[in-house]
């Protein structure tokens, strides 16, 4: 049986999502340069309030500016296909890097023993306290830099990441892959989350960035960037992972996703679900 929220998403999607409507050019607001030049100044100046925050990581949930209820849904989607996609187990120890607001950690904490999120926003982390009070298995951090060194090897059995590479220089994503490969216990299971360059909607994004920054003479950190399927084989396989190809989606431009997708920037989305010897 479909949970109800699912099936509403699914009859938002025939509706919404599948029409090819043009698509709508970017807030100026994430592009404004004067957000920082850290990803932390970046990040924290975006969540100075709730809506500002919730707009930076969700967009607008089905269309409309975000609400504490469309926030969870939209949320709870997204945890769900990632908990199926890792076997997340009633016993697991899991680790979401840029937990956010705690929009996917709301449904993904209840799945696991202890769920930690951390982020590299400190105002990103309190709003994630403040909404996830009630749930006993939360343990969240803000880190100091790019990078997970305050945890020990093998202390993870789960490790996702979500819309949260895609804001990072490559040379970033690439170190984190390989932190997550150290903190993951032999056996354990990762999601990392890519914008493909080769589809039209990421290829769309990659030219906004252009648009918006470098035209203008600048660029920022937080920017969104894109990755070709080859270059996140690449990155998966040299930091030691082995990919999951049955569990992945890295097809060159179009994705057959074997799930109904949240939200129409799944359709240029390229997946790598991969585990560590």
């Amino acid at each position: 049986m479909i949970p109800s929220k699912i099936r509403g998403l699914r009859l938002w999607l025939s509706d919404k999502i599948r029409p090819a409507d043009p698509p709508a050019d970017p807030d100026p607001e994430i592009y404004n340069l004067a957000l920082g030049k850290t990803y932390s100044e970046y990040w924290s100046n975006l969540a100075r309030d709730r809506e500002t925050a919730y707009f930076a990581v969700a967009g607008k949930p089905f269309g409309e500016p975000a609400t504490e209820q469309s926030l969870d849904q939209h949320g709870e989607a997204s945890a769900r296909i990632i908990a199926r996609k890792l076997a997340v187990a009633k016993d697991d120890r899991v680790l979401e890097v840029g937990v956010g607001v705690g929009r996917l950690a709301k449904s993904m904490a209840p799945l696991c023993r202890h769920f930690t999120g951390v982020d590299i926003s400190a105002r990103m982390v309190e709003i994630s306290r403040e909404r996830l009070a009630g749930l006993e298995n939360v343990h969240l951090l803000a880190l100091d830099s790019s990078g997970l060194g305050r945890f020990p090897a093998g202390c993870f059995d789960k490790v996702y990441f979500q819309v949260v590479l895609i804001h990072l220089d490559r040379e970033d994503v690439f170190h984190y892959l390989e932190e997550t490969f150290r903190v993951l216990r032999p056996g354990g299971r990762a999601w990392f989350q890519f914008y493909n360059l080769l589809h039209p909607g990421g290829f769309r994004e990659f030219c906004h960035a252009v648009e918006f920054l470098v035209a203008r003479g600048d660029k920022l950190r937080g920017r969104v960037q894109c990755l070709t399927a080859a270059e996140a084989r690449k990155f998966v396989a040299g930091a030691g992972f082995q990919l999951r190809e049955d569990l992945s989606h890295l097809a060159e431009k179009e994705q057959q996703f074997d799930f109904e997708i949240p939200d129409r920037d799944w359709e240029f989305y390229l997946i790598a679900v991969a585990e560590k010897p």
